[in-house]
């Protein structure tokens, strides 16, 4: 029997490309659109790729790449130049939006490995060899996921194996509206901490384990669904859907490994994981990073890092503040987390058609009205269309790190959808858990 597996990934691998290429075109348009409602300067770079010709001539080049790329095997320039537009695109938007839509790196990530596997298959004369190639995707695959999970710990800690921060995107995303069957498993997820704790440690535990895939067999099989199953529920929870990520996750992970039959006369097979020399690469990899991920968690908790205190001088605006001692949770914040290390939410009360994150430091109190109400105002801190206000008696430059991280809550749960939309529905959620508690007994 033919062993197909190879064109069958590479033809699906392309189709994923293909189709993330179409996609980041339109997110490009729409970026900068909004980049330029909003006044903000882009950078050279940004500039140009951004230009409507320069990007529908970036789209046809790479997507006609991909094609290519996809209907023979050893296709590496072409597949080189399908990668260029991918990251022309994703890196053009990351500047445009603020910062960059990781879920459209997996198709990168896998046609990156690859493409590296091509070269070696390559240099041991063997260009239509792709045994190489479908293992550097499933490594970098299994890479993709190990720095998602040590991600977590870094910049959450503990905190990331606790049921707050499913719960918190639960509430965000859905609000809890009573509608069927599965705001009904939402809604026993958000009050059954036990179950929302066992859900972040799994899904860490999984992706922590992503690497473990180029075992091959069961192990691969293992850690393949585990992952699938993880986006498959987030998107029940939440209604996120990472597809590419789950695609790419069904189709390397579960595909077989080539019988004896199928090698390739004079190759040489993929290095097995056995090897002591590849164990200790492995382990080497992985620390590194390890270490550079600690090393952007701590950067990012430097108030240095952000902007200048020329750049944050605007006027406080005043906003109405609706005291409601017992709100506890308004989509990603909760009182009581820690922002930015040296912060931490006091309060959260709704104001008139947004609401507001009050925090604590060592310089004092600072608060944040997060609302998408007309305004002639600007903050530094706005989002998209929605601004972020702040009042407080200190200089920007004593709280600007927690307002940078008020931004970031508000970016990483948004991830590309639109912030006014997930302002207003946190704060309907926020307001009808309210009212909830006054008609409680």
């Amino acid at each position: 029997m033919t062993y197909r597996a190879p064109a069958v990934l590479r033809i699906a691998l392309a189709a994923v490309v293909g189709v993330d290429l179409v996609s980041l075109a339109f997110t490009l348009r729409a970026a900068r659109r909004d980049a330029l409602a909003n006044g903000i300067t882009a950078g050279a770079f940004a500039a140009v790729v951004s230009r409507p010709s320069v990007t529908a001539a970036v789209a046809v080049i790479a997507i006609a790449a991909a094609v290519a790329f996809g209907r023979r095997a050893g296709r590496l320039w072409e597949g080189i130049v399908a990668l260029g537009g991918l990251a022309l695109f994703s890196t053009a938007h990351a500047q445009l939006f603020g910062s960059p839509w990781r879920h459209l790196f997996y198709s990168g990530i896998c046609l990156t490995g690859w493409l590296l596997g091509l070269a070696v298959s390559r240099r041991r004369g063997l260009p239509s060899d792709e045994s190489y190639a479908r293992t550097g995707a499933i490594a970098l695959l299994g890479a993709a996921y190990l720095n998602a999970g040590i991600s977590k710990l870094a910049f959450g800690g503990s905190d990331w194996l606790s049921a707050l921060p499913i719960q918190a995107v639960i509430v965000g995303q859905s609000g809890l509206v009573a509608d069927g069957l599965v705001s009904l498993y939402r809604s026993w997820v958000v009050n059954q901490p036990a179950v929302g704790a066992a859900f972040s440690l799994a899904t860490v535990g999984f992706e922590l384990a992503g690497p473990l895939m180029l075992l091959g067999g069961r192990t691969r099989l293992c850690v393949a669904i585990g992952l699938f199953a993880m986006h498959a529920n987030i998107y029940v929870l939440t209604g996120i859907l990472y597809w590419e990520s789950m695609l790419l996750l069904a189709l390397f992970g579960l595909s077989p490994d080539p019988p004896a039959s199928a090698v390739v006369v004079g190759a040489t097979p993929a290095p097995g994981t056995g090897d002591r020399m590849f164990a200790a690469v492995a382990t080497l990899l992985a620390l590194c990073a390890v270490l550079a991920i600690a090393h952007q968690a701590r950067r990012h908790a430097q108030a240095g890092d952000y902007a200048t205190a020329s750049e944050l001088a605007f006027p406080a605006p005043t906003f109405t503040l609706a005291t409601v001692p017992t709100l506890q949770r308004v989509g990603p914040f909760t009182v009581g987390q820690r922002l930015a290390q040296t912060w931490s939410v006091d309060a959260l009360d709704l104001s008139d058609e947004g609401f507001i994150v009050t925090t604590s430091g060592a310089p004092g109190r600072a608060r944040f009205e997060l609302t998408c109400a007309a305004s002639q105002k600007r903050s530094p801190f706005d989002l998209g269309g929605t601004h972020i206000f702040y009042s407080s008696d200190l200089d920007v430059r004593d709280f600007e790190a927690a307002a940078w991280e008020v931004q970031a809550q508000l970016r990483r749960a948004a991830d590309g959808r639109d912030t006014c939309e997930l302002v207003q529905s946190w704060r309907a959620a926020a307001e009808a858990t309210l009212k909830r508690a006054r008609l409680a007994p």
